[in-house]
């Protein structure tokens, strides 16, 4: 069980780069050509956001499949080797609540203050 677990955190790892990618790609192909080579903080956040969206719906497959190594475990200890998913749906929830209340909205105050410009 212990091939499983490993291959579930190289298919997770696998994942999160590749929306890590395709985020960038999504922003480099449809932003503004005036903000082109400005305003990188607001640019990061919003790649950052789109990634944290993408992740905690991508997170219940990730659980479904760490929740069935413990079904057809051979050994007792087989559900040790699972991925500890209450603490990364936990972490998932408070960058959910970080982004949301604090750091989008700075964002959003930062790029509006520097149109004025």
């Amino acid at each position: 069980m212990g091939d499983f677990n490993l291959a579930l955190v190289i298919v997770a790892v696998v994942v999160c780069v590749l929306v890590l990618l395709v985020n960038v790609y999504l922003l480099v192909n449809y932003q503004h050509p005036d903000d082109a080579n400005q305003a990188y903080f607001p640019k990061l956040v919003v790649v950052i956001g789109l990634s944290v969206a993408a992740i905690s719906i991508l997170m219940l497959p990730a659980d479904v499949a760490n929740r069935q190594a413990c079904q057809h475990a051979i050994y007792n200890g087989a559900c040790a080797l699972t991925l500890p998913m209450k603490d990364l749906w936990l972490a998932v929830y408070v960058a959910d609540a970080v982004l949301v209340f604090l750091v989008i909205p700075f964002a959003m105050f930062y790029y509006e203050g520097d149109q004025d410009k």
